[in-house]
């Protein structure tokens, strides 16, 4: 009887908990049409917090419009409650032992090999990189043994069971160095603890150290260039029995989950600076970039004392124009009263106040040219600066070359070198120009109808000097009078990329031959060279920003890796495709496409 009496006890605890489980699984709240889940979450900065009691922040507008996606997708509503965790360990813990389905976590959950043994996450949906910051008064390490020295007289600030005290384990015993540990509450921001310390070092969010960064440059902190640390991303957690892998995949892979994804997070984080943290993500060992941004975050905090600045000029001029005044008055007062002794004391006493204002105005004068050369030094890297002189470079040389017909062949060829040069300069500064502009969305395309036949025709002919010089044959065959709705202006540009690539890329005494055909109420222009070809890496890459190809420039030109980006997005822009169809070592052939306009045009 016991035995029974047990067993009934156990189904009458164990069978409501079955059900309970088995209420909130995907399977059973689709079938219902309705359902509940329950989010796990601990305050984590701009990702989940509170805002005026209401919730907020990356993480909670992701599962918003994630339930929203179930509800037009599925036809399913789904409530979501709310449940604050007692730490962050505390919530990945609830996530983590649980065998509930319809439960989740959120917290900026980093994803790391060893957590994707314990809980399954969502895809993630941004770049996770973490970096080393000091207090104020700590150098900037530039070797492992420098570090050795430094840091193990320092002591690193972390949390418990987060990716920080991963990091700053796995530091120091890769290292071998001994340095003290202090851990904080999980709800304490770490860069405030190191930066209200004198020896102390941590590993924080690099898109949180932005963010501060970029609201107060002037943070007591100072970041190293070592140890940066690259994960998958950030994502949301759930437990690893959970059914519910279905419709977050469908959700995060969805054309919704990329069309709102940005919108979210620029409602938390500046989005040129959510781009930039993706963009360093790909090449995270480049410290450069990330320091060349926190120099134009600097000077923008510059530019705005300029006009603090300005005032102290203008005071200044006004001060010594007062002394001036003064001196002429204190002189007419001398020859009117004849009283030169009291004049003399007087003058010198003037002298004396002026010497010193003059000894401070040189002190500011001084602090204000160090302010200015900052200034000008972060100016210098804005790209667009350079144009004038590059371009007075390439002018000034062609006019030499004008004007002196007499000029050896080699003082010719020295002079054209440099026109060259500052072509191709020219170039990259207009191509990280315009990527920069299309990104931002700052392109204004004119469409109108275009008669393209004349147009290749004239831009191949302006390559001819170009390709003789490398001794290439550049040949141009046309076989349609069609015209295209695009902007002439964009269409030039795609097809000087295009055909300066093709030259660039090829060995001399080969052959480039552009093409102009019309197929099924489509205009094709095809350029085709005879180069390297490329790889299926390069091919994977191609259109992508900033790629370095297996094949390499042959006669010494320059590449930005922007070129063929562009041309992809001014194609797309013009409602085209661009594609290319290539073999290692068989030459590649660029193939755009565009729809022609309904009615022919005559050829010209």
């Amino acid at each position: 009887m016991k035995n029974y009496f047990l067993l009934a006890c156990l189904c009458a605890i164990i069978l409501p908990l079955q059900a309970q489980i088995d209420a909130n699984s995907w399977a059973s709240v689709k079938a219902r049409k309705q359902g509940t889940i329950t989010m796990f979450w601990y305050e984590s900065q701009p990702f989940v917090f509170r805002n005026s009691g209401a919730m907020s922040g990356i993480e909670y507008e992701i599962v918003e419009d994630f339930r929203k996606f179930l509800k037009s997708n599925y036809g399913t509503d789904v409530r979501v409650v709310w449940k604050e965790g007692k730490s962050f360990a505390d919530t990945y813990e609830q996530i983590r032992t649980s065998q509930q389905s319809g439960i989740f976590g959120v917290s900026a959950f980093s994803v790391t090999p060893e957590r994707q043994r314990e809980v399954a996450f969502t895809r993630s949906y941004m770049s996770d990189i973490s970096v080393l910051i000091t207090s104020k008064n700590i150098p900037i390490v530039q070797s492992r043994e420098e570090f050795n020295s430094v840091f193990s007289k320092l002591t690193a600030i972390t949390i418990k069971a987060t990716t920080y005290e991963l990091d700053i384990l796995r530091l120091r015993q890769d290292g071998a160095v001994n340095f003290k540990i202090e851990y904080i509450p999980s709800n304490q921001n770490i860069l405030r603890a190191v930066e209200a310390r004198d020896s102390a070092f941590a590993f924080i969010d690099l898109p949180v150290y932005m963010k501060l960064f970029a609201s107060d440059p002037s943070l007591n902190v100072k970041r190293q260039n070592m140890f940066p640390v690259k994960r998958q991303g950030y994502a949301l957690i759930f437990p690893l029995s959970s059914d519910w892998r279905e419709p977050l995949d469908a959700y995060f892979n969805s054309t919704q989950f990329e069309r709102e994804l940005e919108r979210i997070i620029a409602n938390y984080i500046d989005l040129e600076l959510y781009h930039f943290i993706e963009g360093l993500a790909i090449q995270s060992n480049d410290m450069v970039l990330l320091l060349t941004k926190e120099k134009e975050i600097q000077y923008a905090e510059l530019l705005g004392k300029t006009q603090q600045i300005e005032k102290d000029a203008r005071a200044r001029t006004i001060l010594t124009a007062l002394v001036s005044v003064t001196l002429i008055s204190l002189v007419i007062i001398a020859i009117m009263y004849r009283k030169r002794n009291q004049q003399k004391k007087e003058i010198e006493r003037q002298r004396q106040s002026i010497e010193l204002k003059k000894e401070q105005l040189e002190r500011r004068n001084h602090h204000l040219v160090t302010l200015d050369e900052e200034k000008n030094n972060l100016i210098k890297i804005l790209a667009h600066d350079l144009r004038t002189p590059i371009n007075q470079v390439q002018g000034l040389a062609q006019i030499f070359l004008l004007s002196n017909s007499g000029l050896k062949d080699e003082d010719r060829l020295i002079i054209q070198r440099i026109s060259d040069a500052a072509i191709r300069v020219n170039k990259m500064i207009t191509n990280i120009l315009d990527i920069d502009s299309v990104e931002n969305n700052r392109v204004k395309i004119f469409m109108d109808r275009v008669s393209i036949g004349p147009l290749v025709s004239q831009v191949v002919k302006s390559f001819d000097k170009q390709a003789a010089r490398k001794e290439i044959s550049l040949h141009y065959h046309e076989s349609t009078n069609a015209a295209i709705e695009g902007d002439a202006l964009f269409l030039i540009q795609i097809l000087e990329n295009l055909i300066s690539n093709a030259i660039k890329f090829s060995e001399k005494r080969k052959a480039i031959t552009v093409s102009l055909q019309e197929v099924a109420e489509s205009v094709l222009i095809s350029v085709k060279d005879e180069g390297p070809g490329l790889s299926d890496d390069d091919k994977a890459n191609l259109f992508r920003k900033f790629q370095r190809l297996s094949a390499k420039p042959t006669d010494g030109e320059n590449s930005t890796g922007l070129g063929l980006s562009i041309v992809k997005k001014y194609v797309e822009l013009m409602n085209g495709s661009v594609w290319c169809e290539s073999e290692l070592g068989k030459g590649a052939t660029f193939i755009i496409k565009f729809r022609s306009a309904k009615d022919k045009v005559a050829m010209v």
